[in-house]
């Protein structure tokens, strides 16, 4: 039986725009003969307000089936349904009316037929908040306040957050419609950080650090034939990068709502980088990038990206196949772009100390990447002069707890990786560290 009132609920979109057509045009033919001064569109009036009370009728109880599947805010519904009634009465008032015409003055009729109109339009208002949120009619007015476009525009991929700038714009295009506020399936909002993280009626969504476990992704990885799959009802689903990005911030980013995209996984920033709002630089301000150099260096088999175009900051990857232990002939190839490259990874290249002299001449440099080298508590010494560094990976090194003296100059540091360094999980002179975040995995 539920299935069949919510079945045949679901005409009401469909049907709900029928009164509305004919009620308008009762109302239109009212004033039109009028004003003609004419009998002639009396009866075409009547059977206009006659079709329009019935199919009021017809789509006020559709609405109400529909209502019954839950989901749909409480006061919002509450004013729309009323509204919905109050337009069948004033409808069949009306009809009443135009077949008693010289029974009623002009002073009675007009009345009734403009309550009429601003009834049915407030109804059709609350209607459209319930279907497509409570600015729907006024969010492009060119009156009035105006909202800051929830699309943030960037100076730079550095300055994106993975939860406001890609995690939150997936949730909003693919389960806004569902899960917002006038309509909350579940009692479930997905319009904020914090009503995530609260979850519906049935708890959290999000797991931090565990994504396998939280009911979000369990929703979105079903198959779509599943009755528990989401988004439901023939929306559009998650693709399996934008279900991979959540799952990924969840797990590795611990559903931090201050994570910098930069944080997370390269291929990932690969993925979202084009589809965010970038600010294109202008050309008085543009850093020249040498494309012919940066060709070049990709020949060589060096991996480089632009970050910005404003600054002409520049992504370079050594890979470890095209490397094959010999880093140091490597790095003078790149002096001649040194102040452009912002991130740099030389992972399992066979850097040795001596070749962080050369890396510290990069004074941009945001983000290293040296792990799995033969990096000792001599060569962190040499790094000391990259002070705008935010992000330095030592994984795989043969740094102890001593070493960490030498990067008391970093002051920008946020994010240090020590998993498989000399340094144990849990050592003392990690509580020194004044870091933002400071990873330590393992001994």
């Amino acid at each position: 039986m539920a299935d069949w009132i919510t079945y045949i609920g679901r005409f009401h979109p469909l049907w709900v725009h029928l009164p509305i057509g004919f009620l308008v045009l009762a109302v239109l033919l009212k004033a039109y003969g009028d004003w003609r001064k004419s009998d002639s569109f009396r009866e075409a009036v009547s059977f206009s307000l006659l079709l329009g009370t019935g199919s009021a009728a017809i789509a006020a109880t559709f609405g109400y089936l529909l209502s019954q599947s839950g989901g749909y805010e409480g006061n919002l519904l509450d004013i729309h349904q009323i509204g919905g009634w109050a337009t069948v009465l004033l409808a069949g008032l009306a009809w009443r009316i135009s077949r008693a015409n010289r029974a009623f003055s002009t002073a009675v009729q007009y009345p009734v037929y403009g309550l009429l109109l601003v009834v049915l339009s407030v109804t059709g208002h609350y209607g459209g908040s319930l279907t497509h949120g409570a600015d729907y009619l006024t969010a492009f007015a060119p009156f009035g306040e105006k909202k800051e476009s929830e699309a943030r525009i960037l100076n730079s991929l550095e300055e994106a957050i993975l939860y406001t700038d890609v995690v939150q714009p997936i949730l909003k295009n693919k389960c806004s419609s569902c899960h917002r506020p006038g309509k909350a399936k579940g009692e479930l909002l997905l319009d904020s950080y914090e009503s995530l993280t609260k979850g519906g009626e049935n708890g959290p969504v999000i797991l931090a650090g565990d994504a396998a476990k939280s009911e979000l992704i369990r929703r979105v990885t079903l198959p779509e034939s599943h009755k528990e799959f989401m988004p439901a009802e023939g929306k559009e689903p998650l693709s399996p990068e934008e279900v991979e990005w959540i799952s990924w911030w969840i797990e590795q980013g611990n559903a931090d709502p201050n994570l910098l995209l930069t944080q997370s996984a390269p291929e990932l920033i690969a993925w979202a980088e084009p589809r965010l709002s970038i600010r294109q630089a202008s050309t008085s301000t543009t850093t020249s990038i040498d494309t012919a150099q940066i060709g070049n260096l990709k020949r060589m088999g060096f991996r480089v990206r632009v970050l910005s175009q404003e600054t002409g900051a520049l992504d370079v990857v050594l890979p470890e196949e095209v490397a094959q232990g010999n880093a140091s002939e490597f790095l003078k190839a790149l002096a001649t772009i040194k102040d452009q490259i912002h991130w740099l990874s030389l992972a399992q290249t066979g850097l040795q100390d001596a070749d962080l002299n050369r890396v510290a001449e990069f004074a941009n440099l945001r983000r290293l990447r040296i792990e799995n080298n033969p990096i000792t508590n001599q060569g962190l010494a040499s790094i000391s002069p990259l002070t705008k560094l935010e992000v330095l990976n030592l994984n795989g090194t043969q740094i102890t707890a001593q070493g960490l003296s030498q990067l008391i100059p970093l002051n920008n540091l946020q994010s240090l990786y020590l998993w498989n360094t000399g340094i144990p999980s849990g050592d003392p002179s990690l509580s020194q560290w004044e870091l933002g975040v400071v990873k330590v995995v393992g001994d």
